[in-house]
């Protein structure tokens, strides 16, 4: 009975250490000497084609490596007012018409997240659900999302464990309260392309 009951016992530790193990861990958003935390903007008129970029990207939040789509949650947010587009008179004018002063910033906040088990070092394809506040008017936004858990494998090399996240989605201006007429003389398109990359490190 004793042999029996010690069995159990051993099973039943075994059982809550790999439920402890499959929690979901916090990650922010941090600099990487290897890849960029970057947004970037891609707008196609019929004269003007512009390509504006910032690394001024912040964000944390948790994931179950496990099971991602268990509860996740997280805030990423975009410094909007530090586009650059390459030219410097442009960029005022872009700031201005987006009322950079007033709203500096863009949110995503996370609702619901489709993905798979992370598996080490190979990305995994899902969706992402969540509400992006851009102008002060809030939508939700739903995403295809790449994710590639990076555990840390030679700590000279990157310390620590990461997540690797990359997201690419439109954006229509007008949907957020932007008029097109006081956008850059309408020299841009209504619709943007967006595109998101960002690297999580575990804390």
């Amino acid at each position: 009975m004793s042999k029996k009951i010690a069995a159990l016992s051993l099973a039943l530790a075994a059982s809550l250490s790999i439920a402890a193990g499959a929690q979901a861990r916090p990650f922010k958003v941090s600099p990487d000497v290897h890849s960029l935390n970057e947004a970037v903007f891609h707008s196609k008129a019929a004269i003007v084609k512009m390509t504006g970029r910032t690394s001024k990207v912040e964000g944390e939040g948790e994931i179950d490596i496990d099971n991602p789509a268990k509860n996740p949650k997280g805030v990423v947010t975009v410094d909007v007012s530090s586009f650059d587009t390459g030219i410097g008179l442009r960029n005022e004018h872009m700031r201005g018409a987006i009322e950079a002063d007033k709203y500096p910033t863009a949110t995503f906040k996370v609702k619901a997240l489709k993905a798979p088990k992370l598996v080490a070092n190979n990305p995994v394809e899902g969706t992402v659900t969540g509400d992006l506040t851009f102008h002060g008017v809030t939508k939700t936004v739903t995403a295809p999302v790449s994710l590639t858990y990076l555990p840390e494998a030679d700590k000279n090399y990157r310390p620590g464990d990461w997540v690797q996240v990359s997201t690419a989605f439109k954006l229509k201006l007008t949907d957020y309260g932007l008029k097109l007429p006081g956008l850059l003389g309408q020299k841009v398109a209504d619709e943007l392309a967006i595109q998101l990359e960002g690297m999580a490190k575990g804390i």
